[in-house]
């Protein structure tokens, strides 16, 4: 399995902001202050990417959506067939 959301150690400040904003509640806090959160429950992740769009960090990479290969095939031909 794939994690669904991949932190940066060194970027993620730990402001839990992707915990309280997911709508699928996949996050839970880190008990040491100052780190990313844990991605607790990775299976239901939608990959909505609220996580993301949210994090005041993101600019420095703090986290990134890894998408399973599988899924990728299927976003990318929903986007070319937009296009037409």
């Amino acid at each position: 399995m794939y994690p669904p959301v991949v932190f940066d150690e060194i970027e993620c400040n730990g402001c839990n902001i992707c915990v309280d904003i997911c709508p699928m509640d996949i996050f839970g806090p880190n008990p040491v202050k100052g780190k990313p959160p844990i991605v607790l429950y990775g299976d239901e992740c939608r990959y909505c990417g609220a996580c993301w769009m949210r994090c005041a960090r993101r600019k420095n990479h703090a986290l990134r959506i890894v998408v399973p290969p599988a899924m990728r095939v299927s976003i990318l031909r929903n986007v070319s067939t937009r296009r037409r």
